[in-house]
């Protein structure tokens, strides 16, 4: 089940909070402690929990800024575009960790993101993630929608950012359906 329970906390959290300066430099934290029902049977954290502890952080960082109010305002929609997940050791349940996210580049489309888990001073994944915002039309240029919150953002990307992003839309091949 999806965590709506830690969503509702963030949401309360940051009702009452002051709008944050983004800063496209800063690498944004997000504490937490896997619970019960982010283990699978080893007992460790579900491999697919890295992803949702990954996508609280990306939210975290959108309710800071002001992003997350901005897109329900408008109607458009948070989106993935891609993703890859690369895990070092095992998230061990009820012991605090913590996601280091950090904008790693933007197009025209979408937002790159490095994720780094961490525990006990540990790295146990790093996921690098191409994020979005949709509306019913396509999809909402990243500088615009920074322009739209008060910030002027020229399109960058680390050069191993593009080689996966070149690696994603043009090498890799789609499978064919059935």
């Amino acid at each position: 089940m999806y965590p709506y329970h830690r969503i509702l906390r963030m949401i309360i959290k940051n009702t009452f909070s002051k709008r944050e300066a983004f800063d496209i430099e800063k690498e944004y934290l997000f504490h937490f402690r896997p619970g019960i029902g982010d283990i699978d049977v080893y007992p460790e954290v579900n491999n697919g929990r890295h992803f949702v502890f990954c996508d609280l952080a990306r939210y975290d960082i959108a309710f800071r800024i002001g992003l997350f109010r901005y897109v329900r305002k408008n109607k458009y929609a948070f989106v993935i575009g891609g993703s890859t997940m690369r895990y070092r050791k095992r998230l061990a349940p009820f012991r605090k960790a913590i996601v280091r996210s950090k904008i790693v580049g933007f197009d025209d489309k979408f937002y790159y993101f490095q994720q780094t888990i961490e525990q006990k001073g540990e790295v146990k994944s790093s996921a690098l993630i191409r994020a979005g915002i949709r509306f019913k039309g396509g999809s909402l240029s990243p500088k615009k929608v920074m322009q739209d919150l008060g910030y002027e953002l020229e399109p960058f990307m680390e050069p191993w950012v593009r080689d996966w992003a070149e690696w994603d839309n043009e090498i890799r091949p789609w499978p064919k359906p059935i």
